[in-house]
């Protein structure tokens, strides 16, 4: 009996001792991710500095003070509803691909995504698929495919978004048409299975690239399941929603110090300003769309400190409070991931 138990033994260490090692990885994997966040949030300060160099720091203050706080609540809920929208085409999505995640685990990592997506290009949000993996969703290539196209569409959302918004300014029907263009033919290329297999074949000739063709090949053709027509155009509908919704909390602000524009104006700026953000690549579009947003205003009437305060309203309400949930979401898709590591 006691050699049996002695013979028992080791085994039961060794899967300890193998928990331990993950969730120690897990931990380090975020104290390395709170470090990251050290960059964006120092530009965060920076864009601050900078508007209130910009608009002078006093009459900025004085208009942060005037604002009606009572608006907070209509525009937070616009934002919310583009969550709510986003993590919808999310499931969507994941179901399309048969990544079968328990539906708190999915919010969870969906909310962590935001805290990810605070890193240049949004690169950190394929993070997302090593969680939906380490949570029982299978292989991550299915879940960066997932992530592509989330990114794809909120891309191509935006430029119709800003067409829309351009209706309402001089020449506009051209800007209009022209995003239009570019989104079909964005579509038509990505959607070209030929092209886009004999371009990824060509990477075999690049040393480094070489050994992941087959990965890029394999997430490519789990891409295209998520780009057929009806799907395609589901996503793009639930895009412009989501963030026509942040668009229409951007109005909010902006009337609030007297701005008179049409909304469609509003949301022409908020897109042309996040789709600035994005071509940057830089940390949420930071420094960029600030300075995108506050230059449009100023343009359109508003006084500089008004403009530099309604921008950072809207910052404030739309990225740093998705960040925020996103925060508040990771103790416990770490919980998960320890429950997990225990399980192993």
């Amino acid at each position: 009996m006691s050699s049996q138990s002695e013979d028992s033994q080791p085994p039961t260490n060794a899967a300890s001792s193998l928990a331990e090692r993950q969730e120690d990885s897990a931990g380090r994997g975020f104290v390395h991710l709170g470090r990251k966040l050290l960059v964006p949030a120092v530009l965060g300060l920076l864009v601050l500095v900078g508007l209130a160099l910009v608009a002078d720091a006093r009459e900025l203050w004085q208009h942060l003070k005037a604002f009606d706080l009572a608006l907070l609540g209509p525009i937070l809920a616009l934002s919310l509803t583009n969550y709510v929208l986003r993590f919808g085409r999310w499931q969507t999505y994941l179901r399309s691909l048969d990544v079968r995640l328990p539906l708190g685990s999915s919010l969870g990592i969906f909310l962590v995504g935001f805290v990810l997506s605070i890193t240049p290009g949004k690169a950190g949000e394929l993070g997302k698929a090593w969680l939906a993996r380490e949570l029982g969703g299978g292989a991550a290539r299915r879940t960066v495919a997932v992530v592509v196209a989330e990114r794809i569409t909120d891309l191509l959302g935006m430029v119709l978004l800003m067409g829309l918004g351009a209706l309402t300014l001089p020449n506009g029907l051209w800007v209009a048409v022209a995003c239009l263009v570019l989104s079909t033919t964005a579509i038509v290329v990505l959607s070209w299975s030929r092209g886009f297999r004999w371009l990824l074949g060509q990477l075999h000739r690049i040393p480094r690239l070489g050994s992941h063709v087959d990965l890029m090949l394999e997430i490519y053709e789990h891409l295209l399941t998520l780009l057929r027509p009806t799907l395609l155009v589901l996503a793009l509908v639930i895009s412009c929603l989501a963030w026509g919704a942040e668009a229409i909390g951007f109005v909010i602000v902006a009337r609030s110090y007297g701005a008179d524009f049409p909304w469609l104006t509003g949301v022409f700026d908020y897109a042309f300003s996040s789709l600035l953000g994005a071509i940057t690549m830089l940390p949420g579009g930071l420094v960029a769309s600030e300075g995108a947003l506050t230059a449009l205003l100023d343009f359109q009437g508003l006084d500089t400190a008004a403009a530099a305060s309604a921008t950072v309203i809207i910052r404030a309400a739309t990225l740093w409070f998705a960040v925020l949930l996103g925060l508040l979401a990771l103790p416990y898709v770490f919980r998960q991931l320890r429950l997990r590591d225990r399980k192993v």
